[in-house]
């Protein structure tokens, strides 16, 4: 069987709501209540797709290579927005 090939991965940009931790220590209730979690913006070659999350990289290895870095993994319900950046 063949390693997967660059060409066959399509390239997203995905808008998504990130999860935020306040610095640790104590704030005040007051600002703590206005803090919002952060829009992210993520792109990269898609690996994996299933109904709740998907998974995309931002490298690949060499053509030929099966290796993959900066690997992220976000819940679909996290997901504002997918943009089809490049089809493979």
């Amino acid at each position: 069987m063949s390693k997967p090939s660059q060409k066959d991965k399509d390239i997203v940009l995905i808008e998504w709501i990130d999860a935020y931790e306040c610095a640790s220590g104590w704030i005040e209730l007051e600002e703590a209540l206005k803090t919002k979690p952060p829009t992210v913006y993520s792109l990269g070659f898609v690996l994996k797709e299933e109904k709740d999350y998907i998974t995309i990289c931002a490298d690949l290895g060499r053509e030929g290579d099966s290796d993959c870095g900066r690997v992220q993994v976000i819940p679909k319900t996290w997901v504002k927005k997918t943009i089809l950046v490049d089809k493979s």
